[in-house]
């Protein structure tokens, strides 16, 4: 099995799969930074960057375990809605050649669904599984 995917190694993941994968990758790695802090929650003052502008110690306390837990939990539950509601994936590669900068607006759920996906996938675009036909 690939240690990166969580697939056999010729079996390329569709879209839902990948984006549940990513999520699970960022809570296992919240996780384990609870676990390493001894805490969930972090402040400014639990930065250990010493002297830092106070923008590196704000950002680095916003991403503390917990709210990304919390993250996760919340995108997980909209991937598998979206993944519930049959996306349709031929949706995401209709924009006529030359066109890829404008907006391609859904027309049902099907649709939404899969803009969705793509959308939650679209963080991770540097991964080696991720697809650029996926790209919304």
């Amino acid at each position: 099995m690939d240690g990166e995917s969580g697939l056999e190694p010729d079996l390329l993941p569709n879209l839902d799969e990948f984006v549940l994968a990513r999520i699970a990758e960022d809570k296992r790695i919240a996780a384990e930074a609870a676990a390493a802090s001894g805490r969930e929650a972090w402040t400014t003052a639990d930065v250990p960057f010493g002297p830092e502008p106070r923008g590196v110690a704000e950002h680095v306390a916003r991403q503390d375990p917990a709210r990304l837990l919390a993250e996760c939990s919340a995108k997980r539950r909209l991937a598998l809605a979206c993944r519930d509601s049959r996306p349709d994936m031929t949706f995401l590669g209709a924009r006529p050649r030359g066109l890829a900068d404008f907006f391609l607006a859904p027309r049902d759920q099907h649709q939404l669904a899969a803009l969705t996906l793509a959308l939650l996938a679209l963080p991770y675009a540097g991964h080696h599984d991720y697809r650029p036909e996926w790209r919304p």
